[in-house]
């Protein structure tokens, strides 16, 4: 799924970084096996439409210890990137020389990085315009973009931030997504879901309220209390702190037999009214 950007079909080309970088062309990928030519195409994708310095790439591929013929191996690896993407039917200019450096030009749309932002903010549009169930599923296609761990497989110390930034920002939909789930009632359909991603992230306590508000939602009662102790004892045992002031009081709630939904937690419906996004449907 991507956005459809050129009018020339033939030029089409969609980059997915979200997991292992592939390049597509259509339902065709394109094959680049070497690691270095991996790597130089994963930094230019990093500043689409910006020019990066052969110093960068170099940093990228070789780190502190770069041979001294880099600049002309950097050369090569654009050299047989380009060629392979032409091969495959996209511009040859699609991967500009520029004073110092090289610069990926590229419609907006053509990575999977844009597709998921644009997906993310025209669900948050639906979510305050009063349309939950259109908000859940443009964050749950947007999430759907991920194949696994970003850019994995790439050893490339300059890749490492990149890669954590997007697997933050895919934690943090789903949170907003969860939110917005638990308010339409889908408690009993996402505590498998959360239950997988609480014991991958013990501490990320948001992910924890939400098992627990979707156990206790379930008439689990027992169950959303042993997840909050569970979460309290890791808590202590890793940093030597206590859960949050939410967690605290979703604890003394369920202890209580207390609501944990505010009657407004679906917005209701409102003036605001998001742009138009170009082929997202």
């Amino acid at each position: 799924m991507y956005v459809e950007s050129s009018s020339d079909s033939a030029h089409k080309v969609f980059f997915r970084v979200l997991g292992p970088l592939r390049v597509c062309f259509g339902k065709r990928e394109v094959s680049l096996p070497e690691s270095r030519q991996l790597t130089v195409l994963a930094v230019l994708l990093t500043e689409v439409n910006k020019a990066v310095p052969v110093g960068r790439l170099i940093d990228a591929v070789w780190g502190d210890t770069p041979p001294v013929t880099a600049d002309k191996q950097i050369q090569t690896c654009v050299w047989r990137v380009r060629k392979a993407l032409v091969q495959a039917g996209s511009r040859a200019d699609l991967i500009e020389t520029v004073r110092g450096g090289y610069l990926l030009r590229l419609p907006d749309g053509s990575v999977d990085t844009q597709l998921f932002e644009q997906l993310r903010e025209r669900g948050r549009f639906r979510a305050r315009a009063g349309d939950p169930r259109g908000a859940v599923d443009d964050y749950r296609a947007a999430l759907a973009l991920f194949r696994g761990e970003p850019l994995a497989g790439l050893a490339s110390r300059m890749l490492e931030p990149v890669a954590a930034y997007w697997a933050e920002r895919r934690l943090t939909l789903l949170e907003e997504c969860f939110d917005v789930e638990l308010a339409l009632g889908h408690h009993r359909e996402l505590v498998g879901e959360l239950s997988l991603l609480v014991e991958e992230h013990p501490l990320r306590e948001q992910l924890r309220w939400h098992l627990m508000t979707a156990l206790y939602l379930s008439d689990r009662r027992a169950d959303a209390l042993a997840v909050y102790h569970a979460g309290r004892a890791a808590l202590i045992s890793h940093v030597g702190l206590d859960p949050c002031a939410r967690l605290q009081e979703l604890h003394q709630r369920i202890i209580a037999g207390d609501p944990v939904l505010p009657a407004d937690a679906v917005p209701s419906p409102g003036a605001y009214q998001g742009p138009v996004l170009r082929g997202v449907s």
